[in-house]
């Protein structure tokens, strides 16, 4: 199979920096080379491609162990070769300015209609990504806040139910603070902020945009520097901020808690919590919703993010050079979308059950009367009504 996707408005880096392409040839080989390199990046790629050794060009057939390659910005050696008889699927980026040349987990390779992989995979197929691009992005109703980087498709309607998720960034770095607003019953994403913003505003913004949309459960990345951002909205007594188990033993979203009158309780923390036993399991919650397509996301912006979304070395992560902060936001909603909705659920049950549980009773004596013509006033005493005024 050869088959060519043509960029639409990628850049890659090179030695002069980041330039266009002209997109990605897509091959099937029946053999590979497997090459390990001291970076701990692994490469797989055809026995012809082409890399770059004290800037002479040598096929991948002809390197040995111990051999030292070209890289960006530090010494790189092959630590081991291994050759692979079985049957992958290689890609070649194509294209790439006038030299020709690109660099990926900081290797110098050359552009030559050869095959190339990195240990990279995209965590999201790139066909439903493509679907989502096509036929769901669309551009926001709104762009607001102090930069315009406040996106929103709907606004909020006060019959149904909503969460804000955010992750937090310094505001000062590479890095962005980012939040997704979104349809709990629907799975829709309704709005979007992605900017560098000083933590306590960005703390503010969130109590705003959670109470704009109808008090909405309200989730914050609690990792470092998120903290300053949970305190300000705790300051600021926001009255439905997600909390969670902080003895995370093991993962069990039936014990996770959003009743802030319970945060005093010595095993909850504010904020959701993204540790080695989570993270894998809101990346499988987002492929999940991704591959069946039961989550409508709008954003331009987070599908871009996901492209270059890939699982390095098993880590789900961003591509060097590139960012994840909306993928991780959006990642995290969905997870804790089904907390919400069962919690909200269980409170309603609840409700119902405990309104079906009173009966109306009626009493005997001076306080009932089976007879609405008959003064309440007046009792029965034998053959006599006394008049209970007089006794007043």
């Amino acid at each position: 199979m050869n088959n060519f996707k043509k960029n639409i408005k990628y850049k890659i880096l090179t030695p002069n920096g980041y330039e266009y392409f002209s997109g990605v040839t897509v091959r099937d080989k029946d053999e590979f080379l497997r090459i390990t390199l001291s970076n701990d990046k692994i490469i797989e790629c055809s026995l012809n491609h082409i890399f770059i050794q004290n800037k002479n060009e040598v096929s991948a057939r002809d390197l040995q162990v111990f051999d030292k390659i070209d890289s960006i910005d530090s010494i790189i050696y092959i630590i081991d070769i291994e050759y692979v008889s079985n049957k992958i699927e290689l890609f070649d980026i194509i294209g790439v300015g006038d030299d020709s040349i690109f660099i990926v987990d900081d290797v110098v390779s050359h552009n030559c209609d050869c095959d190339y992989m990195t240990s990279g995979h995209t965590v999201v197929d790139s066909e439903i990504l493509m679907h989502y691009r096509e036929n769901i992005v669309k551009p926001p109703i709104s762009k607001d806040g102090i930069d315009g980087n406040y996106w929103r498709w709907e606004y909020a309607d006060y019959q149904k139910s909503y969460m804000v998720v955010a992750d937090v960034a310094r505001g000062d770095s590479k890095d962005y603070s980012t939040f997704h607003v979104i349809d709990i019953e629907d799975v829709t994403q309704v709005a979007e902020y992605r900017g560098k913003i000083d933590t306590k505003d960005f703390g503010n913004f969130l109590v705003l945009v959670a109470t704009e949309y109808n008090d909405a459960l309200l989730v914050i990345e609690n990792a470092n520097i998120g903290w300053a951002c949970i305190q300000q909205v705790i300051d600021r007594s926001y009255k439905n901020l997600f909390y969670m188990s902080k003895d995370l033993k093991y993962i069990d979203i039936e014990r996770q808690i959003t009743n802030r009158y319970r945060s005093n309780d010595s095993s909850l923390v504010a904020g959701f919590s993204t540790t080695s036993k989570t993270r894998p399991l809101i990346i499988s919650k987002l492929d999940d919703y991704l591959k069946e397509r039961t989550v409508t996301i709008h954003s331009i912006r987070l599908i871009d993010e996901l492209f270059t979304f890939i699982y390095n070395n098993g880590r789900a992560e961003a591509l060097r050079g590139y960012n994840d902060d909306l993928v991780m936001a959006f990642s995290i909603g969905l997870w804790v979308r089904d907390t919400a909705l069962r919690l909200r659920q269980e409170g309603i049950d609840l409700t119902k059950r405990t309104l079906s549980g009173i009966n109306v009773q009626t009493y005997s004596g001076v306080y009932a009367s089976s007879n609405l013509d008959e003064d309440p006033w007046k009792m029965n005493f034998g053959d006599d009504m006394e008049d209970l005024r007089r006794w007043l």
